[in-house]
């Protein structure tokens, strides 16, 4: 009873920054101390209904094994019900401590696992300073993942600590769909290792920190706060007007510069959602990061320690428009489609040595890929990602001079390094 009580206070507290609240804050200015007491007034029913939905599920596998589920029910309303009226009565007060506890808590702890990443030319001068995180350890060998195009180029490494110590690092391996890379170093000393979060289970409006080095070590291990913007942003990385498929990026507003890339986001439980990739930086635009989701991040990775490349996302190796997305493109371009077609992937470009190579040309239009029939790209992406991996076989649907043609047996494969 006493874990489910502290439960529900500690979500409470989370969930101050969508209702209506007041709560005791401190301010210090010029050796002067002013302090304002705001109790809690109100909580909105939506509060109510997110605490059920999110500590409801979070506990219920644990306590099921000692109670039946009706006795479970009883107890859980119960708690939630003394708790809000002793709330509103005034007779409990809830305070944003239980909120900055938790920040600083990965401030003292988890961050200390966000390192700094030294890239060196083949001459030893200096290419590129990024960020990274240590993720992972076997025996006295450190994992420290961070972005592809921090090493990009790069002959040797090191590995930069908050105190300015450094151990060199080698290359695992790197996916540059993905823009992850794996370093690793020894060390007989101990080093914070962090941990990953379930990032599919992250919705905008979750509280992140971002922690990097942005401009350099002299800004070394700063870190920001701010929330989930968005989640599955496509971009056109390669700049063909059409958006690639390859990662949908968490967006965020934690502040993150030059530097920062690599560097890893957390949620106030100091695990990660996401390693940081890109910003938006614009005269127009303020607030704008993308974080790779750490689900991905994390299985790209562990892929490159054991194989060395990611063997996760399988790539077709075709450049396509999607047709329900840009159905004016065709007229536009004078591109008759066949009668009643409104979805699909229109074929453009073929790669070679990649999943669908020798199976599709130019022209083509690809409909459904293994089980998934296309609607959209970003239905299909979704479907497709959690579905199927490298070496999986399956069959394709593709219309050819409007006749449609299945072909079996093939095998989906990885990106080329």
């Amino acid at each position: 009873m006493k874990k489910i009580a502290l439960a529900v206070v500690i979500l409470i507290t989370a969930f101050l920054a969508s209702c209506t609240t007041k709560f005791t804050t401190t301010t210090t200015v010029s050796r002067t101390t002013t302090t304002t007491t705001l109790n809690l007034s109100r909580i909105h029913s939506e509060v109510y209904a997110r605490i059920y939905e999110e500590l409801y599920a979070e506990i219920r596998a644990e306590v099921l094994q000692n109670l039946s589920e009706e006795r479970f029910d009883q107890i859980y309303q119960q708690v939630v019900a003394d708790l809000l009226e002793r709330v509103e009565q005034g007779e409990m007060e809830v305070t944003a401590l239980s909120l900055i506890e938790l920040i600083y808590g990965v401030a003292a702890k988890e961050a200390d696992a966000a390192i700094g990443v030294t890239i060196y030319d083949a001459t030893g001068a200096v290419m590129a300073t990024g960020s990274g995180v240590i993720f992972h350890k076997v025996g006295n060998k450190y994992y420290v993942i961070t972005n592809q195009h921090v090493v990009d180029g790069g002959t040797t490494f090191e590995i930069e600590f908050e105190d300015g110590s450094s151990v060199e690092a080698i290359l695992r391996g790197v996916d540059k769909l993905v823009d992850i890379a794996v370093l690793y170093f020894t060390s007989d000393e101990t080093f914070a290792v962090a941990t990953f979060a379930d990032s599919d289970a992250v919705t905008k409006g979750t509280l992140a920190l971002a922690v990097g080095n942005p401009s350099g070590y002299r800004y070394y291990g700063s870190m920001t706060l701010g929330i989930v913007s968005g989640v599955k942003r496509y971009f056109d990385i390669d700049g063909d007007n059409i958006k690639d498929l390859f990662v949908p990026y968490i967006q965020h507003d934690a502040a993150i510069n030059a530097g920062n890339s690599g560097g890893p986001l957390f949620n106030l439980e100091g695990k990660i959602i996401g390693i940081n990739v890109i910003k938006i930086s614009s005269v127009e635009i303020e607030g704008m990061g993308f974080a790779i989701p750490g689900n991905l991040a994390y299985d790209v990775a562990m892929d490159i320690i054991e194989y060395g490349v990611s063997k996760q996302k399988p790539v077709l190796g075709i450049q396509f428009i999607d047709i329900a997305l840009n159905y004016a493109y065709f007229a536009a371009n004078g591109i008759a489609l066949p009668e009643g077609v409104d979805k699909g992937f229109y074929i453009i470009q073929v790669y070679p040595n990649l999943s669908l190579s020798s199976y599709v040309q130019p022209g083509d239009i690809l409909i459904q890929i293994g089980e998934i029939e296309i609607q959209s790209s970003v239905q299909f992406v979704t479907a497709f990602s959690s579905r199927y991996r490298v070496g999986d076989i399956v069959s394709i649907t593709i219309l050819r001079g409007g006749q449609p043609l299945t072909i079996d047996n093939i095998e989906l494969k990885a990106r080329l390094n």
